[in-house]
C-alpha cells in the first residue's frame, strides 16, 4: 500500500530512490535546500543540535513523510537536521524539478500546506508540554521555585505601578523530618502531594501557587490586603491540620505555620516582600507552630 497521498505520488517520477544507513544525516541544520526527500521505509527524526549542548529531536518520521519542501521553495538554510534512526530507503527530488510540479500542481501545494499545519500543531503541543514540564514542580504538580521568583517579581511591578495591594503567604510543615522519619520518605512525598492539593483547592482561580522548597510552599494573592491575606492563610491551615494522611490512621496529624506579608505597607520589592512574609513564618515557628503570623512590619500583633 502506497503510503503517500494520491497528490504527491506523482513526485515519484521526479527522483531517484537510495538508501539511507543507520545514523547518517540527509542534511544538518545551515546547510542549502537543494533537495526534496520522501522517505519510503524505515524512520528518520529531526533535530536541532545546539552547539555545546545535547541534541533535540523535534519531531519523527515514518514511511510516507515529506520532509524538507520549505528550505526548497525559499532557498533558504535548512533550520533543522534529519538523520535516520533506521535504515531507510529514500527518494531524492532536486530543488529545481520540486519547485516545477509545485508551480504547476495546486493539489499538491494544499497537500504540503495541510501537512505543515499537522506539523506545527504537533510541535505546538510538545513545546506546551516542554514549557509546563519547565515551570511545574514533578513531585505536587504546582509551579516551581523558578516560575514564582519570575511573577513575584512581576506581580509586584505590577502592584507598585497600580497601587493594588499585593500579599504573600509562607507556609512551612511542622516538624516535617519527625514525620519522614517516623513514617518513611514515601508516606513524606504522598503528604506533600497532598498538602499541596489542599493549598491549590484553597486558592483563588488567579492565585500564584508554588512549592518554593522541600517543605515549604508559598501564595501569591493579587488584590489582596492584609486581613484577607490572613483569613485566606489561617483557613488552609485548618485545612491541612483536618486532613487525614496517612489512610485508615487518622491519629496522623499534619500542621502547617504561615507568615504573610503586604505590599506596601511590609516592603517596596520583591525581595523584601518575601524577607517580611519569612520573618512572620520565623515568629510563627518560634511562638509554638501551627499558626499564621502576618504583623505589619516592627509591630507585635498576630493574625
Amino acid at each position: 500500500m502506497n503510503p503517500f497521498p494520491k497528490a504527491l505520488q506523482d513526485l515519484h517520477s521526479l527522483g531517484k530512490e537510495e538508501t539511507l544507513e543507520y545514523g547518517r544525516f540527509l542534511w544538518r541544520e545551515g546547510d542549502r535546500g537543494e533537495e526534496v526527500v520522501l522517505l519510503l521505509d524505515g524512520n528518520l527524526e529531526v533535530v536541532h543540535e545546539p552547539s555545546g549542548g545535547e541534541t533535540v529531536v523535534l519531531r519523527s518520521l515514518e514511511p510516507g513523510a515529506i520532509v524538507g519542501e520549505l528550505a526548497c521553495l525559499d532557498g533558504r538554510e535548512r533550520s533543522a537536521g534529519v538523520r535516520a534512526v533506521s535504515a531507510c530507503k529514500i527518494l531524492r527530488i532536486p530543488a529545481s524539478e520540486f519547485r516545477r510540479i509545485v508551480s504547476e500542481r495546486h493539489d499538491i501545494v494544499l497537500e504540503l500546506f495541510w501537512q505543515q499545519v499537522d506539523r506545527v500543531r504537533s510541535l505546538t503541543g510538545r513545546v506546551t508540554q516542554v514549557h509546563r514540564a519547565s515551570i511545574t514542580d514533578s513531585l505536587t504538580g504546582l509551579y516551581n521555585f523558578g516560575f514564582f521568583r519570575e511573577r513575584l517579581h512581576l506581580e509586584v511591578d505590577r502592584a507598585l505601578a497600580t497601587g493594588d495591594p499585593l500579599s504573600l503567604a509562607v507556609f512551612d510543615i511542622d516538624h516535617f523530618k519527625n514525620y519522614n522519619d517516623t513514617h518513611g520518605h514515601s508516606a513524606g512525598n504522598d503528604a506533600l502531594a497532598k498538602l499541596a492539593k489542599t493549598i491549590r483547592s484553597s486558592s483563588r482561580r488567579g492565585d500564584v501557587v508554588a512549592r518554593y522548597g522541600g517543605e515549604e510552599f508559598v501564595v501569591l494573592l493579587y488584590g489582596t490586603a492584609r486581613d484577607e491575606a490572613a483569613t485566606f492563610a489561617n483557613q488552609i491551615r485548618l485545612r491541612i491540620e483536618e486532613t487525614v494522611f496517612i489512610e485508615g490512621d487518622p491519629e496522623v496529624h499534619v500542621t502547617v505555620s504561615g507568615g504573610v506579608a503586604v505590599l506596601p505597607d511590609d516592603a517596596h520589592s520583591a525581595p523584601a516582600l518575601f524577607e517580611a512574609a519569612d520573618h512572620n513564618l520565623y515568629k510563627a515557628k518560634q511562638s509554638g507552630r501551627n499558626r499564621i503570623v502576618s504583623e505589619p512590619s516592627g509591630a507585635e500583633k498576630s493574625a
